[in-house]
């Protein structure tokens, strides 16, 4: 009996665990979001050009990179409703060329749908396919990077659907009415960033319902008219990287944005921010002033005035200089700035210049008592400020990575009367010391996580207690066993004995002695056999080259971008309208492809093997930024040593003598380059030298 039960059964389970080759199946989320998911990439596993079939159960299909060309009745019909449940479809980057009107007739569950990536899809037949999808479950679009133009008809198959989700993201709109999508009542979010929709061509109406819109990355020179467009119920709103040169009529225009919670204003070139400008958004919780591009910004007395602010972000590229004299000139009044925003908790003031050792800056801080989460990074001072935390009784976390912080015994006075802290991070300083007078006992017994990650420790005898505390305490030291001392001895391996301890000095005199002599050996080494060094990386450069070929079928892109934030307008302006624009390169920005939610540096490596070479724009701003030089990186490893493309650099400008490291100086001496200039006549052989290197790869 019970061996006829298992022969019954058998097969059921068999057939339910079946999952191609090529692709992977699993379980993932928890609890009432646990979905089976199945993934095929064609990046990773090789292209496919056929859907496979996936084990009953499945109700998400990711099936990108691959080439697929037809999407028909047909080519869906292994995950159709007569074998899955798919709910979730995604099916980015599959040179889809040609879409049949019947296309998702079977996918009677479908709701929500992913075809972004595939641009040489005719938009009629795209509408027309829309009529197959199942009326009462689809209610998610996802149409990025298709360049569609015109949508003024593109969803009317789309009638009787309860549509909420529309993502349009870098297409190439021209024009946008919101009437197109008035048909769609229970639409909350709308995102048509990175298209070319001006002012005079954007019309809202229509769109009363929206709760999320995002317009960023278009040339809009004025603000929109939401309120007289009936836009009273949004909840957030993305205005970044517009054309915008003033908010003087903001606090006008959103009046009657009383449900506003969220809104950005990022990257935008202005020259002031007035009085009250948000004081009227009575719901503000999370205001972003970051990368503010004007180069005299003024910050009027009440700018900031919110009673509802929760979280402000004030994150400046061009580093807005809170010093006692810039207040002086009325540049900013640092008495009033935060005296009407007192329920701020989140505050982030990172990649400014703040002066902490005049009282009349510290004082700007008074107001901030409910403040838990304090951002100071990148600000280039070499100290904690003391009798400065006590302002914030309710501190929980402090972020002063990507300083120039140096050792420091005065604990007692930088902490004092803290109690709350939870989280420090001071990574990427100049710590070379910790001892029992850095942090008290009480706030050590508090926290809960430290970060002293990428400091160069001076492991010495005076260290010993930091590393007996590490090795006892319950506080989470975030990458504690790559902590390393300046011998590169990792630090949680330092060991010395009694003996040791008591001839510290003469220890000390001795090892500096050895490492003086160590490095000018090795400089003496170095550049007597220079040439011989440079003739080695030119031979294994070359070996590689011949013997290890580009797998030219699975690139997405022709180049990928490796740049800094603070040369992204040029990017954008200069790069991309040539090369891809003007020319039909497919460039890979991070900023416009990368997958949002994702691993940054899956990112990385994933589209770096989508593409066919790599283009790094040096600047004196990339050779200071960890995540470009991360990338530099990762694509000198696949040529040097998988040989799967190749490295074209782009000299934005020339990078100073004491900003050049190893990489940059490697590729500058031993590669051809392009190098930017404004003459007219530099930019033609600029320009031509790019585009030679992409059709030859």
């Amino acid at each position: 009996m019970n061996v006829l039960l298992l022969l019954t059964i058998l097969p059921m389970v068999l057939s339910n665990t079946i999952c191609n080759n090529h692709c992977t199946c699993r379980h993932k989320g928890r609890g009432k979001n646990r979905i089976y998911v199945g993934t095929c990439d064609g990046s990773l596993k090789g292209e496919l050009t056929y859907i496979p079939k996936f084990p009953n159960g499945t109700s998400k299909v990711v099936f990108i990179n691959n080439g697929l060309q037809i999407l028909s009745r047909e080519s869906l019909g292994n995950i159709s409703s007569m074998h899955s449940h798919v709910t979730d479809l995604n099916l980015k980057y599959n040179k889809i060329k040609s879409i049949h009107n019947n296309a998702f007739s079977d996918m009677l569950w479908l709701c929500s749908l992913d075809i972004s990536g595939n641009d040489q899809i005719n938009s009629s037949d795209l509408a027309n396919s829309f009529n197959s999808l199942p009326k009462g479950y689809i209610n998610t679009l996802i149409l990025k990077s298709m360049k569609l133009k015109h949508i003024d008809d593109l969803f009317d198959g789309l009638k009787g659907c309860k549509i909420r989700t529309i993502t349009l993201t870098n297409n190439a709109i021209e024009t946008f009415n919101g009437k197109w999508f008035a048909q769609f009542q229970e639409l909350i979010i709308l995102d048509i960033n990175w298209n070319k929709i001006s002012t005079r061509n954007l019309k809202l109406k229509g769109l009363s319902g929206l709760r999320w819109l995002h317009l960023g990355d278009n040339p809009l020179s004025e603000i929109p008219a939401f309120c007289d467009d009936g836009l009273s119920k949004l909840t957030t709103l993305h205005l970044s990287h517009t054309q915008l040169r003033s908010l003087a009529e903001l606090k006008e225009k959103f009046r009657c944005l009383q449900s506003l919670k969220i809104l950005y204003l990022n990257e935008l070139e202005i020259h002031q921010l007035h009085n009250n400008t948000f004081s009227e958004l009575k719901s503000l919780k999370e205001l972003n002033l970051m990368n503010m591009q004007g180069h005299s910004l003024e910050i009027s007395p009440y700018a900031f005035n919110s009673s509802s602010l929760e979280q402000l972000s004030f994150y400046m590229t061009k580093r807005f200089l809170f010093l006692k004299w810039y207040a002086q000139k009325g540049i900013f009044v640092p008495q009033t700035l935060f005296s009407l925003c007192r329920n701020i908790i989140a505050l982030d003031l990172s990649h400014n210049v703040i002066d902490f050792r005049e009282n009349v800056i510290r004082d700007m801080f008074k107001p901030l008592k409910n403040l838990q989460r304090l951002f100071l990074e990148n600000l280039q001072i070499t100290y904690i400020p003391r009798y400065f935390l006590h302002h914030f009784p309710q501190l929980k976390k402090l972020s002063m990575a990507k300083n120039k912080i140096l050792p420091w015994t005065e604990g007692t006075l930088i902490f004092k009367d803290v109690k709350s802290l939870q989280e420090i991070n001071l990574e990427n300083n100049r710590i070379s010391m910790i001892s029992s007078k850095s942090i008290p006992s009480n706030v050590l017994d508090n926290l809960k996580t430290i970060d002293l990650s990428n400091n160069h420790f001076t492991c010495s005898c005076d260290l010993m207690w930091f590393r007996d505390w590490m090795k006892s305490t319950k506080v989470e030291i975030k990458n504690a066993k790559n902590y390393k001392c300046d011998n590169s001895e990792f630090l949680i391996n330092y060991n010395p004995t009694p003996e040791r301890c008591k001839n510290i000095v003469l220890i000390v005199a001795v090892s500096i002695g050895c490492l003086v002599g160590v490095i000018l050996f090795a400089t003496i080494i170095v550049y007597f056999c220079r040439w011989r060094i440079r003739f080695q990386l030119y031979s294994i450069r070359s070996r590689y080259r011949n013997y290890h070929q580009l797998k030219q079928n699975s690139s997405v892109y022709v180049a990928y971008v490796i740049y800094c934030y603070e040369d992204f307008k040029w990017v954008k302006d200069k790069l991309i309208k040539e090369i891809e624009i003007e020319h039909g390169f497919q460039l890979c920005i991070p900023h416009r492809d990368f997958e949002v939610g994702k691993v940054f540096a899956d990112n990385i490596v994933d589209h770096m093997n989508l593409s066919k070479t790599v283009i790094p724009v040096f600047s004196n701003n990339f050779s200071k930024n960890e995540w470009c030089l991360f990338q530099l990186d990762v694509a000198r490893s696949k040529l040097t040593k998988e040989g799967t493309l190749t490295i074209f650099p782009v000299m934005l400008e020339e990078v100073e003598f004491k900003n050049m490291n190893a990489a940059i100086y490697s590729f500058i001496k031993l590669s051809n380059y392009a190098a930017w200039s404004e003459d007219s006549n530099a930019k033609e052989l600029f320009w031509d030298k790019i585009k030679d290197h992409l059709k030859n790869i």
